[in-house]
């Protein structure tokens, strides 16, 4: 029985070490395929996450050849022109900058070579002819005519320009430009603006001449480095030309345009003012309250009664008005010397309130001085508005003329009738109307003002006019900010001084 019983208990284990035998040949085996699986398993993880890294690279590399490419066929000229592109100035060391003379050959600008051979520009009008001039910087780049006829004063064309690096000359001279800026003209609008916030614009208004640009508060060009800082924090703007990038509402002055959709669209002239014109429930007001009665557009225009304007605008209609002031270029744009914004008037955001204040130059509008002395040069041209120049001709280190403007009737706005009808209401507004503070004895004037109420309870006052009436030699478009009285009492006795001087100590011919 005991024999038995070991026998079973031997062969018990036997089976047992056999079961566990086979279980470890079992885990053996699994251990060896698993490890096998876990092999080819991270053979293709690895394959994978190389074959991942290759098409990153693949895709890095193409990104980066097809931004070079970009840049080389869509930007490089633009960059190559760019005036803080700092590798440029290197190079601008070796050329001796063009000139910049106003019409009577009076130097603007012009290099100064110092002593360690670089060179330095020299502004001999500084802070009155900066608005024209603008200054050249190699730390702050270039604004004005300095930019605008950047290659042209380095004698640089659009296909060398890339080459610009790599000249081999080591010294040349620029181009010479030749404004039609008057400097003595120039001058005397400066001192009269300089006192004020604002902008001045002159220009010959049968050639599109200007004569003058000025803006205020401004710098002086030849210490623009030193200044930066101050300049940067002055919250009134002295980098800003706002004779050109100035946006206004214009006032009153814009009803010199209503009055010619009005002629143009033969709208009855008739109103009985009764101080008040309700459009859309909304009570329109003439300045002060005022009640005029009977009107025609000559009454209505020489007293500048915004609730005749208002009414004639809506007869007018949307439409009407618009095809006005397109050819009077507002929402267009047009070439220029300098840097500018385009006037413009939402028309698909105004409702029938915004379109009669529209009529009176209030509501959306906004508009520059340089536009509204193209405006009002349009009038004293006999309806034709002609392009604006500031360069004259430019000529090489020879003398020779490489190329001069050319008189150019940007739009023909009106007939010469309805023009001079406008211009004799406008010399009836300096005798007898809002102008009368512009009254000049012996010179006849036609001028027109607007005054354009602010948020903050100041006034930004508009006076533009022509002079002769009858045979203008010069265009005028002021604008002063902030004043705290009316376009007659503040600006229009500007504007008669400033043509006042001119006549009397410019020769016009």
């Amino acid at each position: 029985m005991s024999e038995d019983k070991n026998f079973k208990a031997k062969k018990k284990r036997k089976t047992e070490k056999s079961f566990i035998d086979k279980i470890k040949e079992l885990e053996k085996e699994q251990r060896i395929k698993d490890s096998r699986e876990l092999k080819v398993l991270s053979k293709s993880t690895l394959n994978k996450r190389l074959l991942f890294v290759m098409i990153f690279f693949v895709l890095l590399f193409m990104g980066l050849a097809m931004y070079i490419v970009y840049f080389q066929l869509f930007k490089a000229k633009e960059i190559a022109k760019n005036e803080n592109n700092r590798r440029l100035w290197v190079n601008e060391d070796a050329i001796d900058r063009g000139i910049i003379y106003d019409r009577n050959g009076n130097i603007l600008a012009y290099n100064q070579e110092n002593q360690d051979g670089s060179k330095e520009r020299i502004y001999n009008y500084g802070k009155a002819s900066a608005a024209v001039t603008g200054y050249n910087s190699k730390t702050y780049g270039k604004t004005g005519i300095e930019k605008t006829y950047n290659n042209w004063l380095l004698n640089l064309k659009e296909e060398n320009l890339s080459q610009f690096r790599k000249m081999v000359v080591k010294t040349d001279k620029g181009n010479d430009l030749h404004l039609t800026i008057d400097q003595n003209i120039q001058n005397l609008a400066y001192n009269y603006l300089s006192p004020h916030q604002g902008a001045i614009v002159i220009m010959n208004p049968k050639t599109g001449e200007i004569l003058a640009l000025t803006s205020a508060p401004t710098f002086d060009p030849n210490t623009v480095n030193r200044d930066w800082e101050n300049l940067i924090a002055n919250n009134n703007g002295p980098l800003v030309n706002r004779a050109t990038s100035g946006l206004y509402r214009p006032g009153s002055i814009f009803k010199i345009i209503t009055s010619n959709a009005m002629l143009e669209n033969n709208i009855d002239k008739s109103y009985e003012d009764t101080g008040t014109e309700t459009i859309q429930n909304f009570d329109i007001k003439n300045f002060g309250d005022q009640v005029f009665g009977s009107l025609d557009l000559r009454s209505a225009f020489v007293h500048s009664v915004n609730t005749y304007f208002a009414s004639k605008t809506n007869k007018l209609g949307k439409e009407s008005l618009m095809k006005m002031t397109d050819k009077y270029m507002f929402s267009k744009t047009y070439d220029f010397d300098l840097e500018k914004y385009d006037s413009t008037i939402p028309y698909k955001e105004l409702n029938q309130v915004d379109l009669a204040m529209t009529g009176f130059g209030y509501g959306k509008t906004k508009t520059t001085p340089l536009h509204m002395a193209m405006m009002v040069s349009t009038i004293a041209s006999e309806g034709k508005m002609m392009r604006p120049r500031l360069v004259s001709s430019i000529t090489n280190k020879e003398g020779e003329t490489l190329w001069k403007s050319e008189e150019e009737v940007l739009s023909k706005v009106t007939s010469t009738e309805n023009a001079n009808i406008i211009r004799d209401m406008m010399v009836d507004v300096v005798k007898e109307g809002t102008a009368k503070g512009a009254y000049i004895q012996g010179i006849q004037l036609a001028g027109k003002t607007g005054t354009v109420d602010k948020n903050d309870g100041l006034i930004d006052s508009w006076f533009v006019g022509f002079a002769p009436a009858y045979d203008p030699k010069l265009a005028i478009a002021i604008v002063i900010e902030n004043s705290k009285d009316t376009a007659g009492v503040t600006v229009a006795p500007i504007a008669r001084n400033l043509i006042l001087d001119i006549f009397n100590q410019v020769n016009l011919e």
